[in-house]
C-alpha cells in the first residue's frame, strides 16, 4: 500500500519487508497511522490491545476519554481488520492494579504526586509487549509513541521524537535499556499534524479522534474514588490552607486532590495568584505561595535509572562538555544542569537556572541533546 508520508531511510533499513512486528494498538490515531506505516513497509504485523482497568457500569460514560475502554478496543479491532492484521486483547488488569494503581494510591497517601504512566511503561506495558513479541516470533514490538530508538543490540539508545511539541520520551525513560533493541517507535520521525493529515489521506475514521490525555484509570480527572478505603488517612482528610507565614487562608478537601504547582481549584481569593507550594502531611495542611516561591535550583532524585552505559556518579558542566538538561515534567522545556553527584542513594542536581514547581513523586529526566541519559523520582527540593 502507499503511505502518504515520506518514510525515513533509517526505518526502511530497520524494518525490511517481512519483518515481524507486534503492535500495541489503542484505537487512536497514532497507533492507527503506525499500523498503516508498518503495512506500507510490508511488515508482518500482529496487533494487541491491553485492557488495563475495568470501568464496570460507567463504561458508556468514559469511552471517549479512556484509552482501554470497550469502545477503544472495538476501534482497535476495526483498524486491525481494515489492514488485515491479526488482533487480540490482552487482559493485564491484575498486574496493572498491583504494579500501577496500588503504588499510585500509596504515593498520594504520603502526599506525593506519582506519574503512573512511568510505572506502566517500565514494568507492565513494554515488558509484556516484548514478551508477547518473542512468543509470537516477532523481531520487534512497536507502539505509536513519539520517540526514537537509535542503534542496535547493546548500542540501542532512546532519543526524543523529532516533534518537540509531542515528544514522549519522558514517559519512556524508565524502560529497561535491554529492551531498547526490541522496540521501534515509527512516529518518532514525524510531527503530530502530519500524522493526522496522513490519517485523513488514508481515510481513517479515527483521524480526528481526540488524544487521550488523562490517566486511564481516572478518566474524569477526579481520583477521589480510589481512596474510599482510606478516609481517615491524613492525606485524605480535609484541612487548612495556609500561606508560607502560617496564616490560614481557607480549607482544602484532602491533600490527595492537589499537587505542587497547582493554581486552579484552591477556592481562595487573593490580590495575586496563589499556587500550591507544599503538601504538609504531618499537619494535613496545604501550603500556598506566589509563583516565585515555586522556583528551585537544587533537586534530589531517588531510584535513578540510567538509559546509557557508564553514567557517571559525579559530573560538572564545563566549556568542553555538552549541555545536559533536566526535564521535570512532560512538555517541560528543561533547564541546564550545572552539576550532579550521587550521594546516599540520591542523585543531587545543581541547576544553572531555577526550575518551576518540581513536584515530589514526579520524574526528573536528563538529556544530552536528543539522547535520554536516564531519570528518577524527585523526592524533595530545596530553595536557593
Amino acid at each position: 500500500m502507499t503511505f502518504p508520508l515520506d518514510i525515513p531511510v533509517a526505518l526502511r533499513r530497520q524494518l525490511p519487508p517481512g519483518t515481524g512486528v507486534l503492535l500495541g494498538i489503542s484505537g487512536g490515531v497514532d497507533s492507527a497511522v503506525t499500523l498503516a506505516l508498518l503495512k506500507a513497509l510490508e511488515c508482518d504485523v500482529q496487533c494487541v490491545t491491553f485492557k488495563n482497568f475495568c470501568y464496570g457500569d460507567d463504561e458508556v460514560e468514559l469511552t471517549e476519554k479512556s484509552c482501554c475502554s470497550l469502545e477503544a478496543i472495538a476501534d482497535a479491532r476495526r483498524l486491525a481488520q481494515r489492514f488485515d492484521a491479526v488482533h487480540w486483547v490482552g487482559n493485564i488488569e491484575e498486574v496493572f492494579r498491583r504494579q500501577v494503581i496500588d503504588p499510585f494510591i500509596a504515593d498520594y497517601l504520603v502526599a506525593e504526586t506519582p506519574n503512573p504512566c512511568l510505572a506502566c511503561n517500565s514494568v507492565v506495558r513494554f515488558p509484556e509487549l516484548v514478551r508477547l513479541a518473542e512468543r509470537q516470533g516477532c523481531a520487534f514490538a512497536a507502539t505509536g509513541h513519539y520517540a526514537r530508538i537509535q542503534g542496535q543490540a547493546t548500542a540501542a539508545r532512546l532519543l526524543r521524537g523529532v516533534d518537540p511539541a509531542k515528544d514522549q520520551s519522558y514517559f519512556l525513560h524508565r524502560i529497561e535499556p535491554a529492551l531498547f533493541s526490541r522496540l521501534v517507535f515509527p512516529l518518532g520521525w514525524y510531527d503530530k499534524p502530519a500524522v493526522r493529515e496522513a490519517a485523513r489521506a488514508l481515510g481513517l475514521t479515527v483521524a480526528d479522534k481526540r488524544d487521550s490525555q488523562e490517566i486511564c484509570f481516572v478518566p474524569e480527572g477526579d481520583r477521589g474514588f480510589l481512596f474510599a478505603d482510606a478516609p481517615d488517612s491524613p492525606a485524605a482528610r480535609p484541612g487548612e490552607i495556609v500561606d508560607l507565614q502560617g496564616t490560614v487562608r481557607g480549607r482544602h478537601r484532602g491533600l490527595i486532590h492537589y499537587t505542587v504547582g497547582q493554581r486552579k481549584g484552591l477556592g481562595i481569593a487573593a490580590p495575586e495568584p496563589l499556587y500550591v507550594v507544599a503538601l504538609d502531611l504531618a499537619r494535613s495542611r496545604l501550603v500556598v505561595g506566589r509563583k516565585q516561591d515555586l522556583l528551585r535550583r537544587q533537586l534530589a532524585v531517588s531510584d535513578f535509572r540510567a538509559a546509557v552505559p557508564d553514567f557517571p556518579d559525579h559530573w560538572e558542566a564545563t566549556a568542553d562538555t555538552e549541555t545536559v538538561v533536566a526535564r521535570i515534567r512532560h512538555r517541560h522545556d528543561g533547564v541546564p544542569v550545572r552539576s550532579w553527584s550521587r550521594q546516599d542513594g540520591l542523585i543531587r542536581l545543581e541547576l544553572a537556572q531555577p526550575a518551576d514547581a518540581p513536584a515530589p513523586g514526579q520524574a526528573c529526566v536528563l538529556y544530552r541533546g536528543d539522547l535520554v541519559l536516564g531519570g528518577g523520582r524527585m523526592v524533595r527540593t530545596t530553595g536557593d
